[in-house]
């Protein structure tokens, strides 16, 4: 199933040329060559736009490895430049990518970023595509916005005679429509876009639209022949593979319709042929090099500004000794003078050098914690989403063979689904354990409640108090960060106060969310904690510091500790 969400427009250089001969080399070696030119020349802006194009290419040929390193690449010289229509752009491409490969945190992340630039442009066409992005990101997490997304899109297109846009949008309303099980309105905009597609002959979006066709057949008629009938024709579209991207949801598509169908043999086979074209997507290289290439660009940015900040504090102490030796060589007395205040001044720029450096420690902590954060979400997500699906799909196989064994090897089977049902509990507990399904589904205030009653035994009851509204629910990486938080003092607690009672509390004071932990425990000295950086406090300051937030820490030996966490939302 494909959503419409991106607007093409009709190219007239090599690149289209290369491609209608399905010469995928020449045309990325043609946009390389144009990006050296642009670079050369200091035409950064243009670099920008073919950042863009190249990895549109890469994008289509499912390396979305490439396709990022080429936007972050770019992305560091808008930033340089401070070129703010182009950063709109990078980072609504770099959050489409992102949701593409399952990585909603991280779309969410850029595509705000994006959005919020893009309130303060008027470029329609840039409004029309970062809300398409949106439409497509809240439709696939289920969100209720989508149709808010939906309705500024053709907010932005309206009077618009594009065909290609008109086709993204009958695509949208399909797709909302039909999440929404209104089946009659769903078809029309259906049989809209279809007739579209081919009055503008474009194949990836007859392809599309013939996949959105297969999909309704299948899942609002339970017609599996005709969903079949409809995939096995977009394979014939494209002999040569030159797609994977539809290709590779084109065999998903057609194992569910034979499976549907009782033809498990059939199934197996265009199951297999859908992870052989994404074997690398599931191996979780992509996920890693997503993680390395933004880990990457988020250092090189601190350690820019760090070096610019150092830069500009040597000069100015260059400047200093030259105006210090000119007036000592006509002022004995005020050379005296100038010494003093010179030592004065290097004791100055020694500090600030050590807090830029001390902030710079805390910023790469944060990065990365940041990243493990993102990794297990990722992780968790894979194991739910593809490892279990497998693991499904392997049951469905071995059911299709059941009918043909003998009364022993029946037996046997039944053992084999004894251990493939544990594996997949174990998937299942260890995608909770890294990520919590309440804290996804419910929201902060739950996810902390479940967290302290699930930690409380005979020995230990963690008591949990929530003044926060019933219902309120923060941002998802926010209450990712506060969460892994309280869990790492919660641990804390467990391995080395010897408490018997602890109290978790949190709410809401004006625009700061206030968090205070507190044991009855034995306490320890805060001072000789933090010259050894124990207890994991270093790691909890940096993420409580790069939210902009404050913790105190009070404790008292024999007496327990209190920790407050006070962070703006």
């Amino acid at each position: 199933m494909c959503f419409g969400f991106q607007n093409p427009k009709i190219k007239v250089d090599s690149v289209a040329i290369y491609l209608e001969k399905n010469n995928s080399f020449k045309a990325i070696n043609y946009l390389r060559e144009k990006s050296l030119i642009c670079l050369k020349n200091k035409k950064y802006k243009d670099y920008c736009d073919v950042a863009l194009q190249k990895s549109d290419l890469y994008e289509k040929f499912n390396d979305k490895e490439n396709a990022l390193k080429t936007l972050f690449e770019a992305l560091q010289i808008a930033d340089r430049e401070n070129l703010v229509e182009s950063q709109a752009y990078l980072y609504r491409k770099i959050g489409s990518l992102n949701a593409s490969m399952f990585e909603y945190t991280k779309a969410r992340k850029y595509l705000n970023k994006s959005r919020k630039i893009c309130s303060k442009l008027k470029n329609r066409d840039l409004h029309i595509q970062l809300n398409q992005s949106l439409f497509y990101l809240h439709s696939v997490t289920e969100s209720d916005s989508a149709k808010y997304f939906l309705n500024q899109i053709l907010h932005f297109s309206k009077d618009s005679k594009d065909l290609n846009l008109l086709f993204s949008n009958h695509e949208n309303f399909f797709h909302y429509y039909n999440s929404k099980n209104q089946n009659i309105i769903a078809k029309k905009h259906l049989d809209s876009a279809y007739a579209i597609a081919i009055k503008i002959n474009n194949k990836n979006s007859i392809a599309n639209s013939k996949s959105n066709l297969g999909y309704y057949y299948m899942t609002v008629e339970s017609d599996y022949e005709k969903g079949k009938k409809e995939f096995l024709e977009i394979l014939k579209m494209f002999p040569n593979k030159e797609n994977p991207k539809i290709i590779g949801s084109t065999y998903l598509n057609i194992s569910y319709a034979y499976e549907k169908l009782g033809d498990y043999k059939k199934a197996l086979e265009y199951s297999n042929k859908y992870f052989e074209i994404f074997e690398e997507v599931s191996s979780g290289r992509f996920i890693k090099s997503n993680q390395e290439i933004e880990t990457n660009y988020q250092i090189d940015k601190v350690e820019s500004k760090f070096n610019e900040k150092q830069i500009e504090i040597e000069d100015k102490q260059t400047r200093n000794q030259i105006l210090l030796i000119i007036f000592a060589s006509l002022f004995v007395l005020a050379g005296f003078i100038f010494y003093f205040y010179y030592q004065n001044l290097l004791l100055k720029q020694k500090n600030k050098i050590k807090d830029i450096d001390n902030k710079l420690q805390y910023k790469i902590i944060s990065a990365t914690l940041d990243g493990q954060d993102q990794e297990r979400n990722k992780i968790s997500g894979v194991l739910h989403d593809h490892v279990s699906a497998i693991l499904s799909s392997v049951g469905l196989h071995l059911s299709a063979f059941e009918s043909s064994l003998n009364t022993e090897q029946v037996d046997e089977l039944k053992k084999t689904r004894l251990l493939l049902k544990e594996a997949h509990d174990k998937v299942r507990d260890l995608s909770h354990e890294l990520v919590s399904p309440l804290l996804v589904k419910l929201g902060l205030q739950f996810a902390l409640k479940d967290l302290c009653e699930n930690n409380s035994n005979s020995l230990i009851v963690f008591d949990f108090n929530s003044k926060l509204e019933k219902h309120i629910r923060f941002d998802q990486e926010f209450e990712i960060k506060i969460y892994y938080i309280v869990s790492e003092l919660l641990n804390n607690v467990i391995k080395h106060s010897n408490a018997s009672e602890c109290y978790v509390g949190i709410e809401k004071i004006d625009n700061q969310l206030h968090i205070i932990i507190k044991d009855n425990g034995k306490g320890f000295v805060v001072a000789d904690v933090n010259k050894t950086n124990g207890f994991g406090i270093t790691q909890i300051r940096a993420r409580v510091k790069n939210m902009q937030g404050d913790i105190k820490i009070k404790s008292v030996l024999e007496q327990g500790t209190t920790i407050n966490i006070k962070v703006n939302f």
